[in-house]
């Protein structure tokens, strides 16, 4: 008897694999075409561009995106508008999208980690003194690029970065997907058909109280974070960066070469990342940061306020130092 249970249980298992292995496939070949890819110390990455050909003296500004997300996201955004200033190089972060990891996922989960590796890219790709502008995580991710390549950049963009390290449980999913055997089975037999139906849900949550553009899940190739590998490597991100800040957090009055160059823009609305926990803690820290507060905007600023933040970042890049202090923005 005990033979015939585990034989079901296993052909139960067979075929719950097999259809999400299906369902993964469906949803993957209704992606964006795939772009470039470069080879760094730590990972595989891979990229988006435009206007690469522009004249060296133009700007560069290198996209990072946020957690569950991946380079279609912040091109999408940001691409068309900043390609009209110049050069723009959009990264799947080390490990996520279609970018994969030399590493192991918790030596990449610093920030700073992945920040050395898409500058070691960037480099590669022939470009000095970035911009760069982080969203969410990538936002962490833009501080964190500051923080150790602060004389090798031009300005440090963050829109609605965890900046200060908080307290609580880790979120249930993430704990699950990590654990050993039972996180790799369920990834691999549940994750497509559970994840599928809940891609616009999260977005318009990320979004509220504003709505996600028309087609944004598919545009913005949201559907990656599918992959059972991707997933588990987000999950371990998630999971780990509150120690990292808390570990940056130490020395974010002595970061070289970063006076003048950091700017946040955050909504007020943003119910991912708290403005005053997080942006405002910072700036009475740094009392040189910029903080354009977004009346309104919730965490997906970069998709609603577009026209906005790319506003700001050239204004910003033109007077070439920041106007310090909390200001607010309204639209209109």
């Amino acid at each position: 008897m005990l033979v015939g249970v585990l034989a079901v249980l296993t052909f139960t298992c067979l075929l719950a694999w097999a259809h999400d292995a299906r369902l993964r496939a469906r949803l993957m070949a209704d992606l964006p075409e795939v772009g470039e890819f470069i080879e760094t110390n730590g990972a595989r990455l891979h990229y988006l561009s435009k206007n690469t050909a522009v004249a060296k003296d133009k700007p560069v500004f290198v996209l990072i995106h946020g957690s569950s997300a991946n380079a279609y996201d912040m091109m999408l955004a940001l691409g068309d508008e900043l390609a009209a200033h110049g050069a723009v190089l959009s990264f799947d972060r080390p490990g996520i999208g279609r970018s994969r990891n030399k590493l192991s996922d918790k030596e990449m989960s610093d920030p700073r980690a992945q920040a050395m590796e898409i500058h070691q890219a960037v480099r590669a790709l022939g470009y000095e003194k970035p911009v760069v502008i982080g969203q969410s995580w990538g936002g962490s991710t833009a501080l964190a690029y500051a923080h150790v390549l602060g004389e090798e950049i031009a300005a440090s963009v963050m829109l609605a970065p965890p900046i200060i390290p908080w307290y609580g449980p880790d979120y249930w999913a993430n704990r699950l997907v990590t654990t050993p055997i039972i996180g790799a089975i369920l990834s691999n037999i549940v994750l497509a058909k559970y994840g599928a139906g809940l891609l616009q849900a999260g977005s318009e949550g990320a979004a509220w109280p504003e709505t996600t553009p028309d087609g944004y899940v598919r545009d913005a190739a949201i559907a990656l974070i599918l992959q059972p590998r991707a997933f588990r490597t987000n999950a371990v991100y998630a999971m780990n960066l509150k120690h990292h800040l808390a570990d940056m957090q130490k020395t974010y009055t002595d970061m070289p070469g970063t006076k003048d160059k950091l700017l946040i823009i955050h909504g007020d609305k943003d119910r991912t990342v708290n403005i005053d926990y997080n942006a405002a803690s910072l700036l009475a820290l740094r009392p040189d940061v910029e903080l354009l507060e977004l009346a309104g905007a919730g965490h997906l600023l970069h998709h609603t306020w577009k026209a906005e933040i790319v506003a700001e970042i050239m204004r910003f890049l033109s007077d070439g130092k920041t106007t310090p202090g909390r200001h607010i923005r309204r639209k209109g």
